[in-house]
């Protein structure tokens, strides 16, 4: 199961780096014809996107570890933890880009309420998945103190 998991991210990393370097310059390029008063935006929607997608893949990098953590039996180490909090910092570091995404929109005088909305639903879902990391961060916490008083209490 671990490896159909690994596989599975190793997908998903791969499907986004295409995406990041050919599809998403030409999708701007058809928004920017479509709506040439945007066409100030086209670089700026190039590189947010970027950095977007490279708070995803260093997730699905952490996630990889993680993976990997837990098929060697390591998983309920203080080594894993490390790699929930980094995703939990993929997560803040995407919905800052968001919110930049969002202020430079408006800035630029492209903003609508759409944009809020949208804006404001990426927020809530960032920070909702922020909170169940947070959450299961505590619990393998909780889980490694536990693996070392019974550790601790074998060799007593």
């Amino acid at each position: 199961m671990i490896a159909l998991a690994k596989a599975g991210a190793g997908f998903v990393f791969t499907v986004i780096v295409v995406l990041q370097v050919w599809v998403v310059p030409g999708i701007l390029d058809v928004v920017v014809g479509w709506v040439p008063e945007l066409a100030g935006l086209r670089d700026a929607g190039v590189v947010l996107t970027g950095i977007l997608s490279l708070c995803v893949l260093a997730a699905l990098v952490c996630l990889w570890r993680l993976l990997t953590c837990a098929d060697h039996g390591r998983l309920f180490e203080d080594g894993a933890i490390r790699w929930v909090d980094a995703l939990i910092g993929c997560v803040a570091a995407a919905m800052i880009v968001v919110v930049v995404g969002c202020g430079v929109a408006f800035g630029a005088g492209a903003g609508s309420r759409a944009v809020l909305l949208m804006t404001g639903l990426a927020m809530v879902a960032g920070l909702g998945v922020a909170l169940i990391l947070g959450g299961l961060r505590e619990v393998l916490r909780q889980a490694v103190l536990l693996q070392d008083q019974v550790a601790a209490g074998a060799h007593a």
